[in-house]
């Protein structure tokens, strides 16, 4: 095993659409792990006071969460959306800007309402598969898979995928727009109701 002198947080993201169980779509790349990221990694390994030891943050990734926004979009404009009304977006995020905070055009993982930003019960994270992997002792490893009836529902049947965050356990799932912790965006996917997307998100110290 590879032991690295310094420090460092290193992630890889493997996306995967397959169709009947044969892969029909797949990104790898590299997203960016922004300065909320930064600020949360920090407070998690500090302990706010001792005796009894309280730490400054207690959360971990919990969640992922898609949208149709960033630079990487090519089905959508900004003034088109797979909800009704519209809302707006400048797919102008990209993976390398480490002050980006939210999705930017969020998209629900299963809900009841059409409209934005959609009524109680609507998700719009869904939970990782636990437990977390760790193929090697400096790897966590983190996945999702979406069901072919998830994003993908009447009357959104077809909606182009191109962003992704990863979020925190402290994050409500019924809200439309939360803060994450890591995030990419990719050319666009089109998840139907006849395919299922898994996403592998591996952090490598």
């Amino acid at each position: 095993m590879q032991i690295f002198e310094d420090i460092e947080v290193k992630y890889n993201l493997s996306i995967i659409a397959r169709e009947r169980g044969k892969i029909v779509d797949r990104r790898d790349g590299h997203n960016i792990f922004v300065n909320l990221g930064r600020e949360w990694i920090a407070a998690l390994i500090s302990l706010q006071s001792f005796s009894p030891d309280t730490p400054e943050n207690d959360y971990r990734p919990k969640y992922m969460g898609f949208g149709i926004g960033g630079a990487q979009q090519v089905s959508v404009n900004a003034n088109s959306s797979p909800i009704t009304p519209p809302y707006s977006g400048s797919n102008l995020q990209t993976d390398t800007d480490r002050t980006v905070d939210t999705l930017e055009r969020p998209v629900r993982i299963s809900g009841s309402s059409s409209a934005y930003p959609g009524v109680a019960g609507d998700l719009w994270l869904g939970q990782i598969q636990a437990p977390v992997s760790h193929p090697q002792s400096t790897q966590a490893q983190f996945r999702r898979l979406l069901g072919q009836g998830e994003i993908s529902y009447a009357p959104f049947l077809s909606v182009p995928l191109s962003e992704v965050g990863l979020f925190t356990s402290d994050k409500n799932p019924e809200e439309y727009l939360n803060t994450l912790i890591a995030y990419d965006t990719f050319d666009t996917i089109s998840k139907t109701t006849a395919v299922e997307i898994e996403v592998v998100w591996t952090f490598r110290f």
